[in-house]
């Protein structure tokens, strides 16, 4: 099989060439613990510290992109839309699971103890020798994707990553699998679509969003989906994952894995219906449909919030939990629990 990068010197750096499928699969797994990511001008090479072992055999995996200093926001995803009581696709159906991918800090061993205790208590953390910064973003989505499409079973046809100051429903998810907005089986990533034109910032070093001419000579972007949560299908992982030393290393991760890589091996980008992608694209009191929304609430916020937003904004949630009877009322008891 052969894959034709699209011919656009701004789309990909090579054009015109036809690259045997295999000869794509540049992202080296060693062995069982070891990977390497090549981009055209660096590699790295990582260690799976340690990995769940419990998988199950479900359609979706959704890998949380998580800050080893945040226990706290982990133990408030556990309780609201990572809770098998409170999803259905996670809990009954046991069509989805979730995981969060971690990093460690190289200067402080104290703290790597505590994240792999976390780990090995509660079983749910991949944790990776990659280091939690702004920069090691593209590195750390890349793993990530690597991870969905081959380090699980082969029923995960869908790999989610997703920030963890993203509130998001799964059964909501679901709905959207079910009535084939979401296509499991193609090569498709879903999201938030920006369209083709924004703006590359060349000038401003000291911008988090600066890329070297060096790097991506072009003044715009094409399309690609808003960072904080999106959706590839296994197929388009593969891909994706398998085209990175075809590319010089950019840091800002969404345009880099979801715009450019994605493009590079004809990925299509789909938008995806009631995303939020910044905090002021809605308020609690609206009452439109929710996926997902990514907001600046801290914890306590985020977890009221959740328990709140999927008694009027999610159709897809299923109310009929141990806990949950129907009434605003119930919600501080769910809470607390």
């Amino acid at each position: 099989m052969y894959i034709k990068l699209q011919n656009n010197p701004c789309a990909s750096p090579i054009t015109n060439i036809l690259l045997p499928h295999q000869s794509l699969n540049v992202t080296n797994t060693f062995s069982d613990d070891t990977y390497r990511i090549v981009f055209a001008d660096i590699q790295k090479t990582f260690h799976w510290i340690q990995v769940p072992q419990d998988y199950g055999n479900p359609e979706v995996l959704m890998i949380v992109s998580s800050n080893s200093d945040n226990f706290a926001r982990r133990n408030v995803i556990r309780k609201t839309w990572m809770n098998p009581e409170k999803n259905r696709i996670i809990g009954e159906k046991q069509r989805m699971k979730v995981m969060f991918l971690v990093g460690v800090d190289a200067k402080n061993e104290a703290k790597n103890t505590v994240v792999l205790r976390e780990a090995e208590v509660f079983g749910d953390m991949i944790v990776v020798n990659l280091e939690d910064t702004y920069v090691n973003l593209t590195w750390k989505s890349i793993s990530l994707l690597l991870y969905g499409h081959t380090k699980t079973p082969p029923s995960v046809k869908l790999i989610g990553k997703i920030d963890e100051d993203v509130i998001f429903y799964p059964d909501q998810l679901a709905h959207l699998i079910q009535d084939g907005t979401i296509n499991m089986t193609s090569s498709s990533i879903y999201g938030e679509k920006w369209e083709a034109g924004v703006p590359v910032h060349h000038k401003d070093e000291r911008s988090k969003w600066y890329i070297p001419e060096t790097s991506y000579k072009c003044r715009v972007f094409p399309s690609y989906l808003s960072g904080p949560f999106y959706l590839v299908t296994r197929k388009a992982a593969e891909r994706i994952t398998a085209s990175t030393k075809h590319r010089k290393f950019i840091s800002v991760e969404d345009v880099f894995i979801s715009g450019l890589l994605a493009g590079d091996v004809g990925v299509e980008k789909k938008s995806l219906p009631y995303l939020y992608m910044v905090d002021e694209a809605t308020t609690d009191r609206e009452k439109f449909e929710m996926l997902a929304w990514h907001t600046l609430k801290n914890d306590k916020q985020f977890l009221e919030s959740w328990e709140t937003l999927r008694l009027t904004r999610c159709a897809g949630c299923q109310r009929t939990t141990r806990y949950f009877r129907g009434s605003r009322s119930q919600v501080a008891e769910e809470i607390n629990q």
